[in-house]
C-alpha cells in the first residue's frame, strides 16, 4: 500500500472541517453522510456505539449548543486504503440546564477508509477533560 499523497490528505482535512462545520450548525444528520455504514463512536467513559442508525440516534440526543470548536495539532497518516487523523480540540458550548458558556478540551482519533476513491469515516474516538477554568 502506498503512503498518503497530498491530495488525499487535503481531502481528509476537508472531511474533518466539514464535520466540524456540521457540528457547529447542529446538523448531525448531514454529518452522517461522511460516515461509513459501519461507523463506530467510542466516547470516553461509555460503551461504543456501532452502526449508522445507532450513531445517528446517539447524535440526535445531544442537546448542547456548540458555539466554537478550535482544532490544533491535526495530523493525518496512513496509506492509500486506510488513514487515521488525530487532533486536539477546544469546544465551547452551552446547554439547557446552564446557559453559561463552558469549555471542554481533549483529543480525538478518526479512522477513515477509502471506498473506490471516496474516503469515509469508520471510527471516531475521543478523550476529554475539563479546562482549568470550565466556565470560560
Amino acid at each position: 500500500m502506498a503512503e498518503l499523497i497530498d491530495a488525499v490528505i487535503r481531502q481528509i482535512e476537508q472531511i474533518h472541517s466539514t464535520w466540524i462545520a456540521y457540528e457547529l450548525a447542529g446538523d448531525n444528520r448531514i454529518a452522517m453522510a461522511l460516515c461509513a455504514d459501519d461507523i463506530e463512536l467510542w466516547p470516553p467513559d461509555a460503551q461504543p456505539v456501532l452502526g449508522r442508525a445507532a450513531v445517528a440516534a446517539e447524535m440526535a440526543q445531544c442537546t448542547a449548543k456548540i458555539h466554537s470548536i478550535d482544532i490544533t495539532d491535526r495530523r493525518i497518516r496512513g496509506s492509500d486504503k486506510i488513514a487515521y487523523l488525530t487532533a486536539s480540540y477546544k469546544t465551547t458550548f452551552t446547554n439547557a440546564e446552564d446557559p453559561t458558556p463552558q469549555q471542554i478540551l481533549g483529543s480525538h482519533l478518526w479512522i477513515l477508509r477509502s471506498h473506490t476513491g471516496t474516503w469515509k469515516i469508520h471510527l471516531i474516538s475521543w478523550s476529554s477533560w475539563p479546562s482549568s477554568n470550565p466556565k470560560t
